[in-house]
């Protein structure tokens, strides 16, 4: 019971964080200079205002936002002001391809995340720990565009002329192979990330009274990493398990781009540069409920990893 009604309470703050979202994207979208029109061949003074009090741009900026929320809730985003397509059919169709990349970056981020996390705090200062934390700085301080350029290059198309025939698509997105670096790329800069925070939260696990007396009991390494420090350790890494996962299944815009990836990001650059307000409107808004519903889900997720923990006792 006390469970359900913090679940209730996050989904209430989720919906009043979602319909403030709504406003400030669309005064936001209002301050771009000129108008989605502008770029319209040999369109009049008079077809310029049929188009606007066709998408309802005619009306005060009160009335359009009330209006775009009301429409949104009854799951209608609009539709595109340049491809005349609905917002929900191009989410439909592009949304799957960059969950599709961001999940495999997701998956390879935590299994080889926490594996080095793991390898580096019980093999610390070891040349173990250096190698690890070396390719944790390398993931963190390079951009994923340039490590996807670098990879490109060297394992597309320089492999490529060294073997004879082609391994990695420089492009593309089909087979599986045509996958794997795509994923790479999104996906190191989060390895290193949970590769770091891992290793920390290992050490300071395997340091504290309840291992060493684990220890004293004559459990050996296995046991007492696998059996209790693992649990306790993924603590800070579930914490920041929301809004990674959301971020890597929402697409990376320029990994997509450089890729050439049909997914969300090409739609969202583009709706920018030609002002298209309702594609704007309709995909911030899309990763923005993503990313609250993601941290409500870490948030329930916590207290099942930690019994200790009462989510209902918090106050907000």
């Amino acid at each position: 019971m006390k469970m359900f009604k913090y679940i209730l309470q996050r989904l209430f703050f989720a919906f009043i964080t979602i319909l403030l979202l709504f406003v400030f994207t669309y005064c936001m979208m209002q301050l771009l200079p000129g108008d989605p029109f502008i770029g319209e061949k040999a369109v009049s003074e008079e077809v310029k205002a049929a188009l606007m009090a066709k998408y309802g741009l005619d009306k005060p900026l009160w009335q359009q936002i009330i209006m775009y929320i009301g429409n949104a809730f009854q799951g209608d985003l609009g539709i595109s002001l340049k491809s005349n397509r609905a917002i929900t059919l191009i989410i439909a169709e592009t949304f799957p391809i960059s969950a599709d990349l961001g999940l495999r970056a997701l998956v390879f981020a935590l299994v080889f995340g926490i594996a080095m996390g793991t390898i580096a705090a019980i093999k610390r200062n070891t040349g173990w720990d250096s190698i690890v934390m070396i390719i944790a700085t390398i993931g963190v301080s390079i951009p994923s565009f340039v490590i996807a350029c670098f990879l490109q290059y060297f394992l597309s198309l320089k492999l490529t002329q060294l073997l004879g025939f082609q391994i990695f698509p420089v492009i593309g997105w089909g087979s599986e192979i045509s996958k794997i670096l795509p994923a790479f790329s999104l996906g190191l800069s989060s390895l290193a990330s949970i590769t770091r925070l891992m290793r920390t939260s290992m050490i300071d696990v395997l340091n504290s009274d309840y291992i060493k007396t684990a220890k004293a009991k004559g459990l050996n390494n296995t046991q007492i990493t696998f059996k209790h420090a693992l649990r306790n350790a993924l603590l800070p890494v579930v914490t920041v398990l929301g809004p990674m996962t959301a971020a890597l299944l929402t697409g990376a815009f320029v990994v997509e781009k450089v890729f050439s990836i049909p997914g969300m990001g090409k739609y969202f650059v583009t709706s920018v540069t030609t002002q298209d307000y309702t594609v704007i409107a309709g995909t911030t808004i899309f990763y923005g409920a993503f990313l609250v519903f993601a941290n409500l889900a870490v948030d329930i997720a916590y207290g099942f990893i930690d019994p200790r923990i009462r989510l209902a006792g918090r106050k907000e």
